[in-house]
């Protein structure tokens, strides 16, 4: 039997998928490598709840940019959650303040299109790549302002 292509019905350009998981990847490897990993039974994972607290000291967020208007994006409007019994249920956004919710949310974005649920035909139109875009907006800002190792670690890990 032939399986399909893990693309069809995906509303969201392969080369932005592509895109997305490679940085998103990367700047997981850089977190582990760096200050922002934590203990998970004792295997390094990426510590996204504290980089989301700490970004919103040094995230430079100017009115209008394409980071602001990410921020937006996630924060408005953040992808749903697949419960067990509910199945697909808008969810409060963890986080303090704008900038950590719109990290929680971009991480979000990552869990459903890697583990599905963006084949979906109730998607609104559009949307999907709206928030890949947003998500991926965020995460260069995030490594490329983060006054830590975190910017050299992804590029040179």
């Amino acid at each position: 039997m032939v399986l399909v292509d893990p693309f069809d019905g995906v509303a969201v350009p392969r080369d932005l998928i592509t895109e997305f998981f490679a940085v998103f990847a990367r700047c997981e490897y850089a977190m582990k490598e760096t200050s922002y990993k934590r203990d998970d039974h004792g295997i390094a994972a990426p510590a996204w709840l504290r980089l989301a607290d700490e970004a919103a000291v040094w995230l430079d967020v100017p009115s209008g940019s394409d980071v602001a208007l990410a921020i937006a994006l996630l924060t408005s409007d953040p992808p749903k959650l697949l419960y067990f019994v509910d199945g697909w249920k808008s969810s409060p956004l963890r986080g303090a303040n704008p900038i950590a919710q719109a990290i929680d949310a971009a991480t979000r974005v990552r869990h459903n299109l890697f583990h599905g649920g963006k084949h979906t035909p109730e998607a609104e139109a559009g949307r999907d790549e709206q928030l890949v875009r947003a998500a991926l907006t965020l995460l260069v800002e995030l490594v490329d302002q983060c006054p830590t190792d975190l910017r050299g670690a992804y590029n040179h890990g």
